[in-house]
């Protein structure tokens, strides 16, 4: 290996670099010069037509003489160097053929360092996660935290840095699921405080809604509602002052109540008695149920 390295005794060329001379160039220098001032004096008329040919053919003889032998020298020239060139192609080919098989076997010894790297990290995050109650297959594992440089160069060990950043990004996670589920207990907390079905609420947070966001949204049904019960507890408020009861169905879509006559069935001392169809959702209902037992009116069973 070492006396290959040392190429200045290994490659040894005797190479020296060539001369081509025109021997007699004055000469043929001349004799191109005259004959090209020879054809230029020369002109033609539309009756001598093979004479200019004549002259063409003569001027390619010459051309063809001179192509001639420039590739003839250039062959001898460059027989020398292409073989020269070939050799050491082959030279280079074989020593690139040695080259590929040591290059699959550091890519084998990176992958396996690469791999034990990887699982030092991930012994990390496991015990980091098993500590915090995470699960450790929620943390994405980047490319930086296996390369060489996040491990120490003497004991192979995760550098202080590394350690952090995987410490930090596992914290960040328990600090979100701590904020989700405070904000999921909050939500349930308020639904249930102003008489609303907890579970879609709590669906909200878990899509991604903010905890603001999903109040105003509870305040504005609870607004409505509100404006539903006094709508019913109007209409209720006529019946028991015995005013005619122009409508009480309501709306499911829009929680409107719509008008509809009213059936008077009877009159006792008690106070009137009416039957009355309404059409509403479980919720609507739930509302009007609440209204009628605060204003303490009695339910009187309908046996028609």
């Amino acid at each position: 290996m070492n006396e290959l390295i040392k190429t200045d005794t290994m490659i040894q060329i005797d190479y020296t670099p060539s001369t081509i001379e025109i021997k007699n160039e004055a000469e043929l220098e001349a004799l191109v010069e005259n004959t090209v001032n020879h054809y230029n004096s020369l002109t033609f008329s539309e009756g001598d037509i093979q004479g200019a040919k004549d002259a063409q053919s003569s001027l390619n003889k010459i051309i063809k003489l001179l192509e001639v032998k420039r590739k003839e020298v250039k062959k001898g020239y460059s027989e020398p160097l292409t073989a020269f060139e070939a050799k050491i192609k082959t030279f280079v080919n074989q020593m690139e053929t040695a080259k590929e098989g040591i290059s699959r076997s550091l890519e084998k010894f990176e992958t396996k360092e690469r791999d034990s790297r990887s699982l030092k990290v991930k012994e990390k995050i496991e015990d980091l996660c098993n500590a915090l109650g995470v699960d450790p297959n929620e943390i994405e594992i980047p490319d930086r935290w296996t390369n060489k440089g996040a491990f120490t160069a003497a004991k192979g060990e995760l550098t202080k840095t590394t350690s952090k950043e995987i410490t930090d990004t596992i914290n960040d996670i328990v600090s979100k699921k701590q904020t989700l589920a405070a904000n999921k207990q909050a939500v349930e907390s308020y639904a249930q405080a102003v008489g609303l079905d907890p579970f879609s609420w709590v669906r909200w947070i878990d899509q991604g809604h903010e905890l603001q966001e999903v109040f105003d949204q509870i305040n504005q049904v609870v607004a409505e509602q509100k404006e539903k019960l006094a709508k019913a507890a109007a209409i209720i408020e006529k019946v028991e002052k015995k005013e005619p009861v122009p409508s009480v169905p309501i709306d499911p879509e829009t929680g409107e109540i719509q008008e509809e006559p009213a059936q008077e069935k009877e009159v006792s001392a008690n106070g009137k008695v009416v039957t009355l169809k309404l059409k509403g959702s479980d919720e609507q209902f739930k509302l009007l149920n609440k209204s009628i037992v605060q204003l303490r009116i009695e339910i009187v069973e309908v046996t028609e």
